[in-house]
Parts: structure tokens; sequence; C-alpha cells
């Protein structure tokens, strides 16, 4: 096994070695060596769950090396500021209305009322002019951490205490569904999650961590607490909603009837008057447009509005099949019902995929991982948009991103077909 050893501390260095050039360089989001940078890391992390799936066994003290690494990957990029155009300044922001007695969805940080509202980390933020985006969990979440220590620094902080939550939830998961330990590298070392959360902090990490903690307790069958991790998981991003067939029989009445009551505890001291708390969601659904190929498509035959309830409608689909195919400790059940709502939708930010993370450890996940490593090249748009280019993927991009993630599921597909056939002739 000292192959192995050998194998993991290698691209630990390289993964390392890649991280440390993104901090001392300060390059930005979408450069030529931030992509450069994203590509060792993936290389590494590819490298290691190849070779480690390829091992007879994984010793635990491996596992706790490369855990090791997981955290040296993330305390370097944790540790810098965030800039004035990072969507942790809308959080900050966010959380501090709140403490000040305003309704965060119906004030706008252009306001020059609301000038007093502005340290100079928020007074730049870039979607000043836009409402606030976030549902109820996220906000009283902002809330929380800015009544601590009002920065974007705690924020990022806090954000990548949800990510190392999250790790020791999943390894626990693994236990209790007899897996091998050493799969919660597939998440500890995913370069998306490392970016995304330590470098970029998104509050997708939350979100991340309760829907994990929820199939978590589902395998226990702690059906409420698995019912509460739900409905935070959905208050913090919608995503997670098409899920909710997984729960079907799985969960008691009185859990139901908690979830309820706790879904509308949440968003009650935000409603104003007739006027319901969902923010900026409706323009993003009207208007907003990016890296969403089929989104397009749909909404031309249709309307925008249309269009993300068909996505809905097919994730609610796949989760519905998921209940009736496959067991709740499954993680293809978690994973590709969000994956399909994902992707039909208007918007597919690289840190929008941080909700399927926890649950890419099985070959029947694998286009989901590979989509986690194709999505970064997106963030060009960052470099061309700095350079006076236009607010668009490039279509070579865009090919790349989703070429190898569905020829990888046809292949899956192949091989499930072949095998149940084999299995229906011996039978």
């Amino acid at each position: 096994m000292k192959s192995l050893s050998w194998w993991v501390g290698l691209a630990g260095a390289a993964y390392l070695a890649s991280i440390a050039v993104l901090v001392l360089t300060r390059t930005p989001l979408g450069s030529p060596l931030f992509l450069w940078c994203a590509a060792v890391a993936a290389g590494s992390y590819a490298a290691v769950m190849w070779r480690a799936s390829a091992a007879p066994a994984v010793p635990g003290r491996v596992v706790l090396a490369a855990l090791a690494l997981a955290l040296a990957f993330r305390a370097p990029l944790a540790v810098p500021r965030a800039g004035a155009d990072s969507d942790m300044v809308r959080y900050v922001w966010d959380g501090r209305v709140q403490r000040l007695g305003y309704n965060p969805y119906l004030v706008l940080p252009s306001d020059p009322a609301l000038e007093h509202t502005h340290t100079t980390e928020t007074r730049q933020m870039p979607s000043a002019r836009a409402r606030t985006p976030y549902p109820p969990a996220a906000q009283l979440f902002f809330r929380l951490v800015v009544s601590i220590r009002d920065s974007s620094r705690a924020m990022k902080l806090a954000l990548v205490a949800c990510d190392l939550l999250t790790i020791a939830v999943l390894w626990r998961w693994l236990v209790v569904t007899g897996r091998p330990e050493w799969l919660v590298l597939a998440y500890a070392w995913n370069p998306l999650v490392v970016l995304e959360v330590a470098h970029s902090g998104h509050i997708d990490a939350l979100g991340a961590l309760w829907i994990a903690a929820s199939a978590f307790w589902l395998a226990r069958r702690r059906t409420a607490l698995a019912t509460v991790a739900f409905v935070l998981a959905v208050a913090t991003k919608l995503l997670p909603i098409v899920l909710l067939p997984l729960y079907w029989r799985r969960i008691r009445l009185r859990d139901a009837a908690l979830g309820a009551l706790l879904f509308a505890l949440l968003y009650l001291p935000f409603v104003s008057g007739t006027s319901l708390p969902f923010g900026a969601v409706p323009n993003v659904v009207a208007h907003i447009r990016f890296n969403g190929p089929i989104f397009r498509w749909l909404a031309a035959l249709g309307t925008p509005q249309s269009a993300a309830l068909a996505a809905v409608a097919a994730g609610l689909c796949v989760a519905a099949w998921a209940r009736w195919k496959l067991d709740a400790s499954n993680p293809a059940a978690w994973a590709w019902p969000m994956a399909v709502a994902l992707a039909g939708a208007p918007v597919i930010y690289p840190w929008y995929l941080l909700y399927l993370t926890p649950f890419l450890f099985t070959a029947a996940t694998l286009p989901l991982a590979a989509w986690t490593l194709t999505v970064l090249p997106a963030y060009v748009v960052w470099d061309i948009a700095r350079h006076g280019g236009l607010w668009v993927v490039p279509a070579r991009v865009m090919l790349a991103e989703y070429a190898l993630p569905l020829g990888l599921m046809v292949w899956r597909v192949a091989v499930s077909s072949r095998v149940g056939r084999g299995k229906s002739t011996r039978g």
C-alpha cells in the first residue's frame, strides 16, 4: 500500500502547490493562471480517486493523511479577504440590514436612504441594484454570522465550517451505510468544493450540508431530523425541493407536519402584506441567462416561466423514479434529481453544483462528478468580461463542459443495460 500512500502524497503536493499559486498571485477568477491551477487540482483529484478505487483496500492512516491534505487545501484560501465583487459582500449586507430592522427582500443596497447601512466593504457590491435572491434560511444564517462578526472574512470562515461539517457528516453516512470510508475523499478533495467554498465562499455550502445531513439522518431512521434538515436545505436555496418524492412514506405524518410548520415559520418573518419573500428569483427566471442551453431551448418554445416549471417537473419525476427504484441510502437517488433540474435552469454557475457534491462517490454518479470538473472552465467568462467581452459562455467551452458528462452518462446506461440483459438471460 506504499504506492497508494506515495500517490496520495504526490497528488496532494501538486494540488497544494496549485492552491499556493492562487493565493500568492491573487490571480482573478477565470484568468489563464486560475484555470491552469484548477486543472492541476482536478488532475490530482482524479488521479487519487482512480488509484484508490483500484486498490484492494485503503488503510485508515491513508484516509486520515488525505483528509489532512484536504484541510491544507482549504486553509490558505480561507484567510484572505473577499473582493468587492464577491457574493459574500451581499451576504454581509443582507445580514446587517436585518440587524438594523429592515426586511432584506424589500430594500435595495443602492437606495440613497440606506447609505448608513454600508461600510467601505459593502458600498461597491455589484448587486447593489438588485433585490436579494437568497431564501429565508440563508438570510437567517447571514444574520447569525454578522451578529458574531460583521465582515466577509467571518462569512467565509463560517461557510468553510459548513464545508468541514459536510465532510464529517458524509464520513458518518458512509460508515452507517457500510461503504468504504475513503469515499469521503470524493467530496473532500473535489476542486469545485475547495474553490467555491474556501476561495469564493458561496452559501450553497450551507445547503449542501443540510441535504447531506438529511440523507444521513434518513439512513439512520431519524425521520424528524431528516425532515428538518431537508426544509432548511430548501430554504437555503430552492434546488432540493425536487427531492420531495424521496421522503414519501419514509417519514411519518407528524414529521411532514413539522416540516411544513418549520417552512412557514422560516418564511413568515419576511412576508410583507401580500408580498412573498421570493426576492430576485422571478427576475432571474425572466431575464438572467448563463450556461443554460436547455433552458434557452425550452423558453424559446414557450415562456421562461414554463421552461422553469419544466425543469422542476423533470427533477421531481426523476426523484419519483428514484423513490420507486432506489434505496434511500443510494447517493444516485439524491444527486440525479437535483442534477436534472439544474441542467434545465436559466443560470448554471459553477457553484450551483455544490448541492450535488456530497453524493458523487459511486459509478452511477460518475457523470455528475465529471461535470463538477468540466464546469470550471466556464469561469473564463469572468476574464472575458474584464476585457470588455460579453457575459456569455463561449460555445467551445460549453461543448467541453457538457460533452464528457453526457458521454459518461451514455456509457453508464449502456453498461447497466448489458448487465440487466445478462441477469435476465441467466434467470
